[in-house]
């Protein structure tokens, strides 16, 4: 191939480019892609300003079979494609014309001597590895068969070479590249390409790290931390500010995961802030594991205000709300059935944040003091941030928007995420640990009874729910909660009545009682770890609490044991604990 003439023409035209503020000519561009979505476009504008479009198999025919002209790689190269399309664009002609420095007259020497041509743009995105991998049905071959590896080199070479080549990595930047073909007339800014060759190793590096952690998932099974350990995540939202106004924040959407919040769909209300991403989050966990009934929660600075499980969602809501109503200004409330037009009324209010802190406190003091029975349906309209719900009938989302001057923010959520670790960053190190499995439910076979008082099956039954609740807790926990059973035995209505989290057991204990009241008289108390002290048992059984479950394992065992014998309360130990930090 006789390129000669025109690699002495790109030499001339490079210094005329330098003069124009660095402006690169677009003369050549090399198209290799999997994803062809918007690449006519891109091409006709190419073409429109006179760029010679090379292109490979599939990439080609779809260039021709739209109307563009193009030329097969094959024509340039000396080895043409083999090994069932695994060796195509790894040729030398292709990566000296991308890596060639346009400013080193050395470099175009060697170009004219061997006739290869200078490649301006390479447009390149990769074979689907993540979406291969991600849904788990695929086998290991299919997976091996998505690992690109002509692509990955094409755009890396590229973006190195950013003062010569454009590297286009992704249909998502078609439009961009178009407009700054349009804007300088066919030539592309030096700006621009800086800004396309990050974006370019951004995504080589994450689409590396997804097959990292894919293969050893996958081939090593057995070990469950790598000795590397990699995160892959993309720019999701961008809040107004994280924690505090003073702190700047992101919100990131992890790459080769399915499910979870970026799945999930905002139907109505303002976006959403850094506090709401984690309050949305930890709502969800909540409710995880409690599938089996209409459940409702709700949550303020991710912790839990009120649950309950009913016979009704619009029951759940009502006894949810009753633990702590105070509590529930501005809350996060989450369902886990499909939100009707009962409990769409129940839910917020219709005045303003401050108007309805105004008007909530002497109803919400007159539900605290009365039992859930006893207002039942009629909780006090409460201020609420955010509602989350598989899905809402059509009157019950009209409803739900048309409250609090159409701010709350209304979630359609779907599966949770399928990442499997829980990960903290702290002080220069990286604390991993699986992530809880809320749906693993304590084996009911396992608690032992401690106290001279035996608790009923129904008693059991109460605190084994008590006791899955207190796990999503922050430790150190306490929740104090009641119950109702069917006729069967099995509990049709569970609530809480107060929840504490707190440095010291005690004093955990002590706030979920503050909380409770005269209700906690004939309730069950679930602790995530064990009492120190017995000084625990001792205000529960002041205030009437029956039973009480709990781990086990204090030096001062027999002295708690002793004290709940002395209030005649039943104690379940479940010989494991329940921390959450």
């Amino acid at each position: 191939m006789q390129m000669n003439s025109e690699t002495k023409e790109r030499s001339i035209s490079y210094s005329m480019a330098n003069e124009q503020e660095n402006l690169l000519k677009i003369r050549t561009a090399l198209v290799s892609v999997h994803d062809k979505r918007g690449l006519l476009q891109l091409g006709e504008k190419l073409v429109y300003f006179g760029a010679k479009i090379i292109a490979t198999g599939g990439t080609l025919k779809h260039l021709l079979g739209g109307g563009l002209p193009a030329q097969s790689l094959e024509d340039l190269v000396r080895y043409p494609e083999m090994l069932d399309g695994r060796v195509k664009t790894l040729q030398p002609e292709i990566f000296a014309g991308l890596l060639a420095k346009r400013s080193s007259e050395d470099h175009l020497r060697q170009l004219r001597e061997r006739n290869l041509l200078t490649i301006d743009m390479a447009v390149c995105n990769f074979y689907p590895f993540v979406a291969t991998d991600s849904g788990g049905h695929s086998s290991i071959d299919e997976v091996l068969e998505m690992i690109d590896i002509g692509g990955p080199s094409i755009v890396r070479a590229s973006a190195k070479n950013f003062h010569s080549v454009c590297v286009v990595p992704s249909p998502e930047f078609y439009s961009k590249v178009i407009e700054e073909l349009e804007m300088n007339r066919g030539y592309i800014s030096l700006n621009f390409r800086k800004e396309m060759a990050v974006k370019a190793f951004e995504q080589v590096a994450a689409y590396d790290i997804s097959i990292y952690n894919s293969l050893q998932r996958r081939l090593c099974e057995g070990k469950l931390f790598p000795d590397s350990f990699f995160l892959s995540a993309r720019t999701y939202e961008s809040p107004k500010y994280g924690e505090n106004p003073n702190q700047k924040a992101m919100i990131y959407a992890l790459e080769g995961v399915s499910g979870g919040i970026p799945s999930w769909s905002q139907l109505a209300g303002e976006p959403r802030s850094y506090n709401n991403y984690l309050d949305i989050a930890s709502s969800y966990e909540i409710l995880e594991g409690f599938e089996d009934k209409p459940a409702a929660a709700t949550v303020k600075h991710g912790q839990i205000s009120g649950f309950a499980f009913s016979v009704s969602l619009a029951d759940a809501y009502s006894l949810a709300h009753s633990c702590d109503p105070e509590a529930d200004f501005g809350n996060t409330t989450i369902f886990n059935r499909i939100v009707d037009r009962e409990t769409a009324l129940l839910v917020g209010s219709g005045a303003s944040a401050e108007e309805e802190q105004i008007k909530t406190s002497k109803k919400d003091e007159a539900i605290v003091k009365n039992k859930p029975e006893q207002h039942q349906g009629q909780p006090s309209p409460v201020y609420t941030e955010i509602v989350i719900a598989p899905d809402y009938e059509p009157e019950a989302l009209e409803i739900l928007k048309s409250k609090q001057k159409k701010k709350i923010r209304i979630i359609k959520a779907g599966e949770g995420s399928n990442y499997r670790f829980d990960v903290k960053v702290k002080q220069g190190v990286v604390l991993v640990q699986e992530l809880q499995d809320y749906r693993k439910k304590l084996d009911p076979s396992k608690p032992t009874v401690v106290t001279e008082r035996k608790p009923t099956q129904i008693e059991t039954r109460i605190m084994l729910h008590l006791w899955e609740l207190v796990r999503r807790v922050e430790s150190n926990g306490i929740v104090i909660g009641n119950g109702e059973s069917s006729t069967d035995g099995s509990i049709r209505r569970l609530w809480t009545l107060g929840v504490g989290s707190f440095r010291k057991r005690n004093g955990a204990t002590k706030i979920a009682l503050d909380n409770a009241g005269e209700r906690a008289r004939g309730a069950y108390c679930a602790s995530d770890g064990f009492f120190p002290f017995s000084d625990s048992i001792d205000l529960l059984g002041k205030a009437g609490v029956k039973g009480v479950i709990q781990p086990g394992g204090s030096l001062r065992d027999k002295e708690v044991i002793k004290a709940a014998n002395d209030y005649r309360i039943a104690m379940l130990f479940t010989h494991e604990r329940a921390f959450k930090h």
